[in-house]
């Protein structure tokens, strides 16, 4: 595999053992990318109903959709589509997380395995392969607030932190190339340009290149905005209770792409959100002048963005697949626009994974806010 020199860096005492043809579960790497998105008015308020997309975010018809069976009649869809109406507690979009495996070169990984990933707040509506997807309520946090009558059985009205959404595979095999579903879609294609092993789903009789998941939910940004006539003003977001430590934004970028296609952009230093400063003032951001935008800012933005994702600990095929993915909604829909590092503390709090074998995980989310 291309990753050899990689892996020997890594795993120094593998080799070893490899020799006598013994692999171990423990030398499995998984890496994880995706998108959170928001949409924010000038003010900062945050707009709702982001379950309805635009024509360019639809998925193919093969990606497996899950609506959850409720009580409320007539039902208050969770689907991401152009057709529907948007549903006021939508406030996030949680877009194209995928997950490559590598297993160490040269050795073919046999044992099965199960991945689990909760949704805090959120729903996971679509996925590929197929997967047992569910929503339930946090009872621990219901039974907190029992005597302020919260429900104990989620009916589908009111999406909010109380509710957790879970995909399960199970029993998923590695393999060094599967058949994957035909497709002509651009955004399903890049992902597919990495040099990791193929994921199967031996029961659904479904593989891919890896595996993927997106959802809805009704949480905030981890940066809040505000424009003024001069600035674009960055403070951390009202509620931190998820957070029980100081936790860094590595890397933030404010962006203008104009309807030409030619882009300004800033790269701020990071920010560190702590738990007792909630809503704190934490940067603030000079706009965009006419000498700002050139044309190669496109690229140089592309450039800055690739160097924080391999510094977070993507390979080079990872990042650039990334970045394929999102190359329309990034840096050609016009717009003001910030992206930000997701902390991993986020992540593991809103998002937690598991897997049933030992494995190295590392998970690089980039947050997206559109600016209105």
């Amino acid at each position: 595999m291309k990753r050899a020199t990689t892996f020997r860096s890594v795993f120094p005492a593998v080799f070893a053992l490899a020799a006598s043809g013994t692999v171990f579960a423990a030398d499995l790497v998984v890496h994880e990318w995706g998108t959170i998105t928001t949409i924010h008015e000038p003010a900062g308020t945050p707009v709702t109903g982001l379950n309805r997309i635009d024509d360019g975010d639809t998925l193919p018809a093969f990606v497996h959709r899950y609506e959850p069976e409720t009580t409320r009649q007539p039902k208050r869809l969770l689907a991401k589509s152009p057709a529907v109406p948007g549903r006021p507690d939508v406030t996030l979009r949680l877009e194209t997380p995928v997950i490559y495996f590598h297993p160490p070169p040269g050795q073919h990984y046999t044992d099965p395995i199960d991945v689990t990933v909760r949704f805090r707040g959120g729903v996971i509506n679509e996925f590929y392969p197929d997967a047992a997807a569910s929503v339930s309520l946090d009872m621990n946090r219901v039974l907190s607030k029992q005597s302020a009558g919260v429900i104990t059985d989620w009916d589908g009205d009111a999406l909010n932190n109380y509710v957790v959404g879970k995909l399960e595979w199970k029993g998923l095999r590695l393999h060094d190339t599967v058949i994957a579903p035909l497709t002509n879609h651009a955004i399903w294609l890049a992902p597919r340009e990495v040099n990791s092993v193929s994921v199967f789903n031996p029961e659904a009789g479904e593989g891919e290149q890896f595996l993927f998941y997106r959802g809805v939910a009704h949480l905030d940004a981890l940066l809040q905005t505000a424009l003024t006539r001069g600035h674009l003003v960055l403070r951390a977001p009202a509620q931190l209770t998820w957070l029980d430590a100081p936790a860094a934004v590595t890397n933030i970028w404010f962006a203008d792409i104009r309807a030409d296609g030619v882009i300004a952009f800033r790269e701020q230093p990071g920010v560190t959100l702590r738990p007792e400063e909630a809503g704190k003032e934490l940067a603030k951001l000079k706009r965009f002048s006419a000498g700002d935008y050139t044309p190669g800012g496109a690229a140089q933005l592309r450039g800055s963005l690739k160097k924080a994702l391999l510094a977070q600990g993507l390979f080079a095929d990872e990042a650039e697949a990334m970045l394929n993915t999102w190359k329309a909604s990034y840096f050609q829909k016009p717009g003001l626009r910030v992206f930000y590092i997701v902390p991993r503390a986020w992540t593991d709090y809103f998002l937690p994974l598991e897997f049933s074998v030992p494995a190295r995980v590392n998970r690089v989310i980039i947050g997206r806010i559109d600016i209105l």
